[in-house]
């Protein structure tokens, strides 16, 4: 009857076939998940038993030839192997020996029935293994983890006899091992299987065998103990060459160190090649064998290297024997190295690099054992060479790093400019030397060590170019290996025009190739690459379904066309190509094929630390971009699993600088899962903000590695949008004091960054390294070369060391070379210090503006308060505040369009301009103003009137510092008004209630608020346009001179007056503190100052200098700030006028607020005033005439003084000071000086302290 009702459920013509195939499939997902819970998942076993009683209800319901059979039971016997092994001892003897009996019944149906292979059957026996043999796998497995028992384990009794059970279940694991020696490549497996044997024989030999009985050894270890005798011998009769064939030995080693290069070829080549090393006697039969195959790839890699390897211990015994001084010495060494590199090219992570002889690296005192003539590359250092990077490639060694590059850089020194093979001897060796500096960017973190690799790049490029050949191997390597650098410079400066001509030069390249070529893949890789970034960039889906076809080339690339040099490293190339698939066109079919390839690797031969990371990352990213868009929970799991493990791995100090994203990943995934409601929601949360706040503190060590604003910005401004969003959410569930915190750690980190560097030689030398310090002081000093600039790459060489890694070494000497050390050095203040700064400071409030994170969101300000105790901010939910706001974008938007306008007319004017005529205004200006005076109705209600009702009524107006966040940077909220003017008047204006300044964060208010003014007595600088373009400016400064400061010194061109200096960037650097002469106590510069495309290249027009080229005249945001000596400034400060174009505007990354004025605050300024917008006009002029003579005549403080300037531009019945020059006093008398976009450009950075500086 049962067979009956099985046979009907199963047969072909019944309808429950599809369904219990349909069940199986389930049982079979549900069998991967529960196997990929955590080992100490408490819920691990319950879900493994339910899953076992659905998997074993099936096979009871399938016939004995069903095909489903071949999953179904070899999985049974997996899931019950799991499942005892989870019980542990404490379960009944009779109900544990029926469970095993069950388990080794299914497992041996697996061993017997299925093809050796398959991986599920590997998966069996493996299983099956254990079960056999538990004491001796669990030793081999521990033997694995912390090395060999160098002797057995002690016995109470001494040694006992077997039984014939064990012995037969000895014998039945013999030949299971036997099988798994077959297995598909796996060097894990094969190690693991190697252990085995050992602790098999260790028993046989322990025990003591029945007279009657032989005691053999498990099959199939004698055989290969036989063959390792065999190569033994063979490799004696070698030995012997090194003293008495000198020539032989030395064309060995040169195949052995060459073959690594070329790609795999058939058998019968590889024995040609072999034959005519002379190891044609039988006694070389061993390993003539072993080198045929190593050459064409043919056999188990495992076995392979484990050849090779056993090759190189008979060469190290030898070398241990030999005396130090004997010639054959250096031949040995080289020969154990060049078969232990054979060895790692096969299964990567099974060289020991102490093992490797110094020998290896000294040249051979016979002619016969050379290669290669004078000057050129020698064996011992291309041996070196490679030793080298395969050491810096599975260690990330820098110290390493840099021996080796070092000593690559004397191989080019000492090459040979003469011969044909000069010059491919010199590419090659600069090649070698172009990759570890890239290397070095890689595990160092340094955007110059990045620049500095770009530069050699298309050094190489160039030559290859310049040599006309058709595209070789090494060709092809400089193509990509460049168009890999310009892909990264061009990602980290969003320069628009590489992208088009990179894939333009590189689809040509690639439809050159024959398909076969060995690195065609690597072609296709960057090009799947840079079609990714074009598609971020354009949304343009054709990009995309480009990368696609060439992720698939590389996914489909056949492993024997790459040369053994690269081949370990493939797998990982095509992991990440599949991953990358992922993302292009994510499905549930590919993400599990991901899964499970990325797995196949991490569970292969020993990757390195930062290979799991990478991987891990790549995948969870992928997994999480899958998850989101077909709202798989499972899937998101998964995703939160592999970058758990990236955490873990970047906690254990095996991060590599810049992959925060990982964190960042993290944390949107943990939010991802808490918006799914799940009983885990408030974990997620915690979890999720954790991992954001993490990524902050390493970023901020990412941006502390830089030398340089700009490399600086590069790494930081991701930092922005993490900031915000943590401070958002935080406020959003109540944690005002953690969001302050994270504005702090994610704001200005450039110029934070530009704070700590300065005192870290004083902390070098209190910790007791003097010589790092003189370097970093050295570093500083110097100007850096420009990225172009020519690298001494194929001549002799002059740098010695790697660029960028001083930062490195300086930062770990000082702890600070990880996230949370960082931290410290960098020193975001907590919320006490800042409310004590503004005690100090005689400021009543410190005030965060934040945009909510998407369109409908609210934003809301943080207001800080002086003596408030341990009293959290106050929250001001701001409804206005949301992204896209209309009168914030339009403003945006024709900013953008005038200050396009107005570089293109600066860029024209020239000296005739200077008398003309103030041209009418234009559609630009026009559409701008009226932007401007929406822009300020908007900011009252939006910002501005809620938060001075929060501060309340003081009885006078309040001392406010703001500190605007993202795009709210750009706004004048000092001209934020509302329509309940005063004395009759349409307006009322923020600065009429309140005293406002700006700071690009809470930390740099503090460092301002610290520090005092100058006395206006210790000397003035004024300076006007170098060329004589503005006329209102020239006029502006010499009545600044007659009114204000009679003594001060004049910089630039003056119509009548005499110059003291011409006004070039040196000169004006020369008064800033830090620079060569006493700093100025007030720097008035009147020229044109324009926003770069990249806020470190704003810069003021001032004087070129003699024979300068076209931008030396400039004055950078990035010079300002990279040009200082080291050592703190000084406890006082200049006052800085920038009566220029947009000197306090940024057009991107707004939270760096990388400005002329905060970038001269950063330097030491103690005030700064600069301007939001062009100013050209008179009233220009007079304003900042007026509001000298409120700093000179009635002392207020530049704060001060600007609000009052401004209030008297505001004021009908205003009276011109008595001191206001001739040409000015009409133009005070205009009616229109009211005008917003006359008065409110100017702002206010620095002490917003009221002390005078008089």
């Amino acid at each position: 009857m049962d067979k009956e009702r099985r046979h009907n459920d199963n047969g072909d013509s019944g309808d429950t076939g599809p369904v219990l195939r349909a069940w199986a499939d389930i049982a079979t997902r549900q069998a991967n998940e529960v196997m990929r819970r955590p080992a100490d998942d408490p819920a691990r076993t319950a879900a493994l038993w339910q899953t076992i009683q659905h998997v074993a209800a099936i096979e009871k319901l399938l016939p004995a030839d069903d095909p489903l059979r071949d999953g179904i039971v070899p999985s049974l016997g997996i899931l019950m192997c799991v499942w005892l092994d989870s019980r542990g001892p404490g379960q009944q003897r009779d109900a544990a020996r029926q469970a095993r009996e069950y388990t080794l019944h299914h497992l041996r149906w697996a061993d017997r029935t299925r093809p050796l292979t398959d991986p599920l059957a590997v998966q069996a026996r493996k299983a099956l293994l254990w079960l056999l043999v538990p004491e001796h796998y669990a030793r081999a497995m521990r033997a694995l983890r912390h090395g060999p028992r160098q002797e057995p384990p002690l016995r109470a009794s001494g040694p006992q006899p077997l039984t014939a059970a064990t012995r037969d279940e000895l014998a039945e694991a013999t030949h299971v091992l036997g099988r798994l020696f077959e297995a598909p490549k796996d060097p894990q497996l094969l190690r693991l299987l190697g252990a085995v044997v050992s602790e098999i024989k260790l028993t046989l030999s322990e025990a003591v065998a029945p007279h009657e009985e032989n005691t053999t050894e498990p099959t199939g270890t004698a055989p290969l103990e036989d063959a390792g005798d065999a190569l033994d011998d063979a490799l004696q009769g070698v030995f012997a060459w090194a003293l008495e064939d000198i020539p032989r030995f030395t064309g060995l080693l040169l195949w052995l160190s060459g073959a690594v290069y070329e790609v795999r070829i058939s058998t019968e080549k590889a024995e040609e090649e072999v034959a005519v090393l002379g190891l044609d006697r039988p006694v070389f039969a061993p390993l003539r064998e072993l080198l045929a195959k190593l050459r064409s790839g043919e056999g188990d890699p495992r076995v392979l290297a484990e050849g090779a390897r056993r090759g190189a211990d008979v060469a190290r015994r030898a070398l241990r024997e030999l005396p130090a001084d004997v010639p054959e010495r250096a031949r040995m060494a080289k020969l154990h190295a060049a078969l232990l590199l054979q060895a790692n090219f096969l299964v990567p992570g099974m060289m020991d690099f102490d093992e490797v002889d110094e020998a290896v690296s000294e040249p051979d005192p016979d002619p016969a054992g050379r290669f290669g003539g004078p000057g050129q590359v020698t064996l011992e250092q291309w041996l070196t060479s490679l030793i080298d990077a395969v050491r810096v490639q599975q260690t990330g060694d820098l110290a390493h790093l840099e021996r080796g590059t070092a000593r690559l850089r004397e191989m080019i020194d000492g090459l040979s400019g003469e011969g044909e093979k000069a010059m491919p001897a010199r590419q090659a060796v600069a090649s070698a030397l172009a990759g570890r500096v890239n290397a070095a960017a890689m595990l160092g973190g340094s955007f110059q060590a990045a620049d500095a690799a770009l530069t050699m790049a298309r050094e190489l490029r160039a030559a290859y170019r310049r040599d006309g050949s058709p595209p070789s191997r090494d060709m092809v390597n400089a193509v990509v290996f460049a168009s890999q650098q310009e892909l990264a410079l061009a990602r980290r400066s969003d320069d628009p025009t590489v992208l088009p001509r990179l894939v333009e030069e590189l689809t040509d390249l690639y439809a050159t190739l024959p398909s076969d070529q060995e690195n065609r893949f690597a072609i296709a890789a960057t090009l799947a690459d840079a079609h990714q970034e074009q598609s971020a960039r354009n949304q343009d889906p054709a990009e995309l379904r480009a990368a696609a076809r060439y992720l698939r080339d590389v996914v489909e690339t056949d492993e024997r066309q790459i040369a053994a040099l690269l081949a370990p490293y493939f797998p990982a190339v095509r992991a990440t190509a599949m991953i990358q698939l992922i993302m292009i066109e994510p499905s549930r079919e590919a993400a599990d094929h991901a899964v499970a390839e990325v797995h196949r690797i991490l569970e292969g031969p020993q990757p390195t630390p930062y290979q799991e990371l990478q991987l891990r990352y790549q995948l969870g990213r992928a997994l999480l971009h899958t998850a989101r868009h077909l709202d798989d929970p499972g899937l998101l799991d998964q995703c939160i699993t592999e970058l758990a493990r990236v955490r873990e791995l970047m906690a254990q100090g095996h991060g590599l600088p810049h992959n925060v994203d990982a964190l960042t990943q993290l944390s949107e995934a943990y939010w991802l899962r808490r918006e799914r409601h799940r009983p885990t929601a408030v974990e997620d949360v915690n979890a999720s903000l954790a991992a954001r706040g993490e990524a902050l503190v390493r970023l901020a060590s990412d941006v502390l590695l830089q030398l340089g604003s700009e490399h600086g910005l590069a790494v930081a401004r991701t930092g922005a949008a993490q900031a915000l969003w943590l401070a958002y959410w935080n406020t959003v569930i109540g944690r005002p004091a953690d969001a302050v915190d994270a504005l702090e750690m994610g704001r200005a980190l450039v110029l934070r960054a530009a704070a700590a560097s300065r005192g870290i030689p004083e902390l070098l030398e209190a910790r007791g390294h003097p010589d790092l310090a003189r370097q970093w002081r050295a570093e500083v000093a110097t100007d850096r070369l420009p990225s172009d600039a020519p690298a001494p790459l194929l001549g002799r060489s002059t740098e010695r060391q790697i660029p960028g890694t001083l930062r490195r070494r300086a930062l770990d000497a000082l702890g600070a070379g990880s996230g949370a050390d960082a931290r410290r050095l960098l020193g975001p203040p907590d919320l006490a210090g800042l409310k004590a700064g503004l005690t100090a400071a005689g400021t009543d409030a410190l005030v965060y503006l934040v945009l909510g994170l998407q369109p409908g969101q609210d934003g809301f300000a943080l207001i800080l308060r002086p003596d408030t105790g341990n009293a959290p901010p106050t929250v001001l939910k701001l409804p206005l505040l949301t992204p896209g706001s209309p009168p914030l974008e339009r403003y945006l938007d024709a900013t953008a369009r005038r200050s396009q306008a107005t570089a293109t007319a600066t860029a024209t004017a020239t000296a005739a301009d200077a008398t003309a005529e103030p041209r009418g205004q234009t559609a630009p200006d026009r559409e701008w103003e009226a932007a401007l005076r929406e822009l300020c109705d908007w900011a009252w209600p939006a910002a501005m009137g809620p938060v001075l009702a929060a501060v309340g009524p003081l009885g006078r107006p309040p001392r406010i510092v703001l500190v605007p966040c993202g795009a709210l940077g750009a706004v004048a909220w000092h001209a934020a008004r509302t329509p309940y003017g005063r004395d009759g008047r349409a307006h009322r204006y923020a600065c009429e209630e309140a005293v406002l300044s700006y700071a690009p964060s809470g930390a740099e208010f503090l460092r301002a608020a610290a520090r005092d003014r100058l006395p206006i007595a210790a000397g003035q600088v004024l300076v006007a346009d170098p060329e004589l373009s503005l006329l209102w400016a020239e006029i502006e400064t010499e009545a600044l001179r007659a009114a204000c400061y009679p003594d001060g010194l004049c910089y630039g061109e003056f119509p009548t007056a005499v110059s003291d200096a011409p006004g070039t960037p040196e000169d004006i650097l020369a008064v800033l503190p830090g620079g060569s002469s006493p700093a100025a106590a007030v720097l008035h510069i009147s020229c044109h100052a324009l926003v770069g495309p990249y806020p470190t290249r704003s810069a003021l027009w001032l004087a070129t200098p003699p024979d300068g080229h076209q931008d030396a005249g400039r004055l950078t945001v990035a010079r300002i700030l990279d040009g200082t000596a080291t050592g703190q400034p000084a406890a006082a400060g200049p006052l800085v006028v920038l009566s220029a174009c947009e000197t306090d505007l940024s057009t991107r990354n707004h939270d760096e607020a990388l400005t002329l004025s905060t970038a001269l605050i950063a330097r030491g300024a103690a005030d700064v005033i600069g301007s939001r917008w062009a100013v050209r006009d008179a009233s220009t002029a007079v304003m900042m005439a007026v509001f000298h003579d409120f700093v000179t005549t009635h002392g207020l403080a530049p704060v001060d003084a600007l609000r009052a300037a401004q209030l008297w531009m505001l004021d009908p019945q205003r009276e011109p000071p008595p001191t206001l020059h001739d040409d000015l006093r009409g133009e005070a008398a205009r009616i229109d000086l009211d005008q917003v976009h006359l008065w409110a450009a100017f702002t206010h950075q620095g002490n917003p302290a009221a002390r005078s500086t008089v």
